[in-house]
């Protein structure tokens, strides 16, 4: 299902051909006996006057030369920058009629969407997971305790500390599917840190997909009300065919965004100026 509807699942495989040519081997020669072969004696005085004998050479067994080694960049590392020069383009200032539209409420941002999406909100899951995991931890960890303090005759008195639910981070992680069109909307926060840019994310966030893609387009968007910046991948998904993948990166003051659109490709353009609404309906929580 993910990999259906958020076409981001892009496989190309390269086949290398090779062929070999077929060498015909003609008949072997005859062979001749020893009785056939008639020895020819050489006289001294017949070789030249400045011959003298040489000794025989052993071969000795040379290593080929190692070839020199080649820097190479880390694959787990990508660096957009050695890629691609960003593009200056204006921010877009009129998008497309959004009456209508679907806004979402996230903890950090909000934005609206077209209403043909399906959104499914995946953060409150997420953090509900996490308090599962502490908690079992926790219980088993008192458990745990308490059975060696049996063992050891003793009752230990001071356990591990119950954690605070109460101060999770504030999270968004929001999917919304268009099931007609396969296209997909994703959205989710993450930390910023005081030198955090636009390059770093789309780093991070290129490292962490599972999936190939080429790099069609870098821009950054000027005279935004935060600094924006987008890419758009080109990708194939085995079962849909061909797709584009706008990534947008969009810096706040404490957090950063990654808002990512997928889409087929003959979609595309009709998409490109929705995905451009739904980024100027983009605003943080106060």
């Amino acid at each position: 299902m993910k990999k259906s509807v958020l076409i981001i699942l892009l496989s190309i495989v390269i086949f290398f051909t090779s062929s070999c040519d077929l060498l015909n081997t003609s008949a072997p020669p005859p062979q001749l006996s020893a009785t056939d072969i008639v020895p020819k004696a050489t006289a001294m005085s017949e070789l030249p006057p400045t011959w003298t004998p040489e000794p025989t050479l052993t071969p000795t067994s040379t290593s080929p030369p190692s070839p020199t080694p080649t820097a190479t960049l880390d694959p787990s590392l990508y660096n957009i920058s050695a890629q691609m020069t960003p593009v200056a383009i204006a921010y877009p200032s009129v998008g497309v009629d959004t009456t209508g539209w679907t806004r979402i409420e996230g903890k950090t941002a909000l934005i609206s969407i077209p209403p043909s999406y399906e959104v499914l909100d995946f953060a409150n899951v997420f953090i509900e997971m996490m308090f599962g995991v502490m908690e079992a931890f926790t219980e088993g960890f008192i458990e745990f305790a308490e059975e060696i303090g049996e063992e050891l005759g003793v009752t230990p008195e001071a356990t591990l500390e119950e954690p605070d639910f109460s101060e999770m981070p504030e999270i968004d992680f929001i999917l919304a599917i268009e099931e007609t069109s396969q296209s997909a909307i994703f959205f989710i926060n993450v930390d910023r840190e005081p030198d955090t840019t636009t390059e770093i994310i789309i780093n991070q966030a290129l490292m962490d997909t599972e999936t190939d893609f080429q790099l069609s387009t870098r821009e950054v968007l000027t005279d935004g009300p935060y600094p924006i910046e987008r890419i758009i991948l080109d990708i194939e998904d085995e079962e849909l065919g061909a797709g584009k993948q706008i990534i947008y990166v969009i810096l706040g003051e404490t957090t950063a965004w990654n808002i990512v659109f997928s889409t087929p490709l003959s979609l595309f353009d009709q998409n490109l100026p929705i995905y451009e609404s739904v980024i100027l309906s983009f605003s943080p929580v106060p």
